[in-house]
């Protein structure tokens, strides 16, 4: 059986996106940023988590698609790289998001589940 980075990867891993919201509906596709309950909520990721994934969200809806290096996300979430770098492995550990590493010299994919695991 496939892991969910296999699928993803195979999903989305060619596209020009860097950032796909799978499984949103076209009212959370209008501009605006709205975190999901079932990220708001969770007790199981950090608050910095919450605003890395709702930056992320951001990008997304403002764009569709961008490429939003560690630095850039740093700087506009108020925290340190390293802080960023955390919270993005802790929302890829807990299945947030899936985070699909392309190669050498290319930016990452950052696939955002919108439905709790």
């Amino acid at each position: 059986m496939k892991s969910l980075k296999e699928v993803m990867k195979a999903t989305y891993g060619n596209g020009k996106e860097d950032i796909v919201l799978h499984g949103g509906d076209i009212a959370t596709q209008q501009g605006y940023t709205n975190i999901p309950n079932h990220v708001l909520y969770s007790g199981i990721i950090s608050s910095n988590a919450k605003l890395v994934y709702t930056m992320l969200l951001s990008y997304a809806y403002t764009r569709n698609h961008v490429f939003p290096g560690q630095e850039r996300l740093a700087k506009q979430c108020g925290m340190s790289v390293r802080t960023v770098y955390t919270a993005l492995q802790e929302l890829d550990t807990q299945h947030f998001i899936t985070v699909v590493h392309r190669g050498q010299g290319r930016t990452n994919l950052y696939v955002l589940h919108f439905q709790k695991r």
